[in-house]
């Protein structure tokens, strides 16, 4: 539907707009063919962001009830995207719970991430990972198919038009001959013209959901009809998240049949479980009380410090219940105490401008 239409059109159009206008003509339509095959035969052959799936849930063994899982777990998971409550739903056929926007094909027997569509003209699902390059393959596409009909239409009238000049006949007659003489050109036209809608609406179709930020899926099951979008970002946004963020690495590869998750080196999370548990079932090695060193301070390196006054206020801080060094104990035993201090009391300290505080007596008379 794509190459062989596309070698007529080089052969029989674009060699008459190259020799009567300009070679920039079939070069363009030369890009658009070898990219729109590029891309075709690309978003066939990848990826479209299949989830691995897990072992069956009968063979997991359960570290916190030490007995292997007998229930199928629950049907639905609850959970709060951007403040929008979603449901995940467990695969029976995967034994996962789909991510948000994740869909199990019918067809291809997997569950996809961010699923749009199976395609069965490609034979592909297309998903989270290769819609940037079936957005693409519908692009050029479609961008083709105008240029094939437009050039074809163009060609035919330019031949009628100089028929009708050379012959001088009319525009009718003149388009009929034209038909004749151009017969490549008219059933190319024919072409362009019966698929135009196909391909130029799926381009526009999906211009839409970009810029809505919806797949095909969710588009006609109605997810969000008469809903907030959770996943909507602005048009910007949307084309940027859908079209050129990065994409993730693939899962497995299907070539060879090989697992590539999880990746050299991660050890799952039973095996941690277990090993953690067989760390501490480890007995503690015995010590040998014998052989230890004395770690006892000596007697001669013990300084002499004096003891405290046993006073009930002596030393209390005001509000406090807990004891503090006198100054003249809190100098070096070298060095003479400092001085008290010099100043007004505080007021209601009961402190004598000497710094000497008053004490109580047992009579209820307050000595200095």
């Amino acid at each position: 539907m794509i190459f062989v239409p596309s070698v007529l059109w080089q052969i029989f159009v674009g060699s008459f707009f190259a020799t009567q206008y300009s070679v920039l003509i079939p070069i363009l339509g030369f890009l658009l063919q070898v990219s729109s095959i590029y891309l075709l035969l690309a978003t066939a052959l990848s990826d479209p962001g299949i989830m691995p799936r897990q072992k069956d849930f009968t063979e997991h063994y359960d570290e916190r009830s030490k007995v292997w899982r007998t229930r199928e777990p629950q049907r639905f998971y609850d959970v709060v995207l951007r403040g929008h409550p979603l449901k995940l739903k467990y695969c029976k056929t995967c034994n996962i719970y789909r991510p948000p926007r994740c869909t199990h094909c019918s067809v291809c027997e997997n569950c996809v991430e961010r699923f749009d569509h199976h395609c069965p003209w490609l034979g592909n699902c297309i998903g989270k990972r290769n819609y940037p390059l079936f957005y693409g393959f519908v692009s050029t596409t479609g961008a083709l198919n105008i240029l094939v009909l437009a050039t074809s239409v163009s060609q035919l009238a330019l031949r009628a038009s100089e028929i009708a000049e050379e012959a001088q006949i009319g525009a009718g007659d003149a388009f009929g001959q034209a038909l004749l003489r151009e017969a490549m050109a008219a059933v190319l036209s024919i072409y362009a013209l019966g698929i135009v809608w196909f391909t130029f609406g799926l381009c526009a179709y999906h211009n839409w959901l970009v810029c809505t930020n919806q797949t095909t899926y969710e588009q006609i099951k109605g997810a969000f009809s008469g809903a907030v979008n959770p996943f909507h970002r602005g048009i910007l946004g949307n084309y940027w998240d859908i079209l050129f963020s990065p994409v993730r690495p693939r899962y497995f590869n299907a070539h060879f049949n090989r697992l590539l998750w999880p990746p050299k080196g991660a050890v799952p999370l039973e095996h941690q479980m277990r090993s953690k548990k067989a760390v501490r079932s480890l007995p503690l090695p015995k010590i040998d009380t014998a052989e230890m060193t004395d770690l006892r301070v000596p007697e001669e390196t013990r300084s002499t410090v004096p003891a405290l006054p046993r006073t009930d206020q002596q030393g209390m801080r005001p509000g406090s219940e807990e004891r503090y060094l006198p100054t003249e104990l809190a100098q070096p035993v070298d060095q003479e105490p400092l001085p008290p201090p010099v100043g007004p009391p505080r007021p209601g300290s009961g402190a004598s401008p000497l710094g000497v505080k008053a004490s109580s007596s047992p009579g209820g008379q307050d000595i200095l």
